[in-house]
């Protein structure tokens, strides 16, 4: 019996068209394009969830720090200079380094040497302490440590001054519609500034110069009270970045944010002087949050403020006594005669009246606020 072979088939393996191929390729575009939005949206909503939780962070250890000393952290201090620079006044540490403790940052409070100005050299170490929980993950340049010049930054009298490296903040806290300048340094012979206390008196958020706010004070309800907001280091220009917004400075625009101009205002005005050789970006709250920014409130809730939160009028911008422009709701004086630098004392002008987010960074203005209202 013959075998016979079978025939090889005819029929070949049929491949794509080229129209087939770019058609799926298509399809798959279409895909991503349409995927890609909910992935970023899922990544945003993760790091808004971190900043949150941050900020909630700071609250908790603030209502720590004053139970366990019966007052808020202050604001800004002033230490007087020695050497060349006797007579002159210098920064000292802000709030966040007084709530290092609490926020189990024990080391960064033990580097920090609080009988020194901040500017001198025994307080190199504390500057590049870099604290995971005062970076906002959608600010990405925030966890930058970066080198400083010596020659114009820090002004030790023995030692000569020595190259540093300074860690930033995220968030300040929050000084209320205006940042009032005062000092008084017990125990150097100093004393205090003639008014010292006007001064005082006309700070009315929960940060300031030799501020000492008692949990008693907040009669606006610690529910509508702001405590700490974001400020954006990426939205800041590259020299602003390096000069602003350090973490263990309590200057106004490193550790504290004024609510005098609007959230978020690169949106929304120019970026002028808003004094203390400060522009208005540097010391106002703002974020890389699309819509708005968190902000922490006295009670230890973190609350998400939109960017249409209504705010008090600007135009036209004016200034009083002193150089400084202000919006048209504000008015800027000089009590008694003395120094712009000193004795500035703000007051809201005549038929105006805070708006909505002015009234949330006050403690003891008596607003009534509803939930629904921000």
């Amino acid at each position: 019996m013959s075998k016979i072979s079978p025939r090889p088939s005819s029929h070949r393996t049929r491949g794509f068209t080229l129209i087939e191929l770019l058609v799926v390729i298509a399809i798959i575009a279409v895909l991503i394009s349409l995927l890609l939005p909910a992935v970023q949206s899922a990544r945003e909503a993760a790091r808004r969830a971190q900043c949150v939780n941050n900020l909630k962070q700071l609250s908790l250890a603030a209502a720590n720090y004053e139970g366990a000393t019966g007052i808020y952290p202050p604001g800004l201090y002033w230490s007087v200079l020695t050497g060349n620079y006797q007579g002159y006044l210098g920064t000292n540490m802000g709030p966040l380094v007084h709530l290092a403790p609490y926020m189990e940052q024990g080391q960064a409070y033990n580097a920090a040497n609080f009988l020194v100005n901040i500017y001198y050299n025994e307080n190199l170490t504390v500057h590049a302490v870099g604290i995971n929980s005062l970076w906002c993950p959608s600010d990405a340049s925030i966890s930058e440590i970066k080198s400083l010049d010596p020659a114009t930054t820090f002004y030790d009298p023995v030692i000569a001054p020595q190259q540093a490296r300074m860690a930033y903040s995220s968030y300040g806290g929050v000084v209320g519609p205006w940042f009032t300048n005062t000092w008084s340094i017990p125990g150097t012979g100093s004393g205090s500034h003639p008014n010292h206390g006007k001064i005082k008196g006309n700070q009315l958020g929960m940060f300031n110069t030799c501020s000492d706010v008692r949990l008693a004070s907040i009669t606006d309800g610690t529910s509508n009270t702001m405590l700490f907001g974001e400020h954006a280091h990426g939205l800041l220009t590259a020299d602003d970045q390096l000069g602003w917004q350090w973490w263990d400075s309590g200057n106004l625009g490193d550790t504290l944010i004024t609510t005098m101009w609007p959230l978020n205002p690169h949106r929304k005005v120019a970026n002028i002087d808003a004094g203390l050789n400060a522009k208005i970006f540097i010391v106002s709250a703002s974020s890389f949050h699309p819509g708005g920014g968190n902000f922490a409130f006295v009670d230890g809730s973190v609350r998400f403020i939109k960017d249409s939160v209504q705010s008090w009028p600007l135009e036209p911008l004016h200034g009083g006594s002193c150089p400084e422009q202000v919006p048209a709701a504000a008015q800027v004086n000089v009590v008694d005669g003395y120094s712009c630098t000193w004795s500035k004392y703000y007051a809201v002008t005549p038929g105006f009246q805070f708006g909505i987010y002015q009234a949330l960074s006050t403690r003891n203005q008596g607003e009534i606020l509803s939930a629904d209202a921000y």
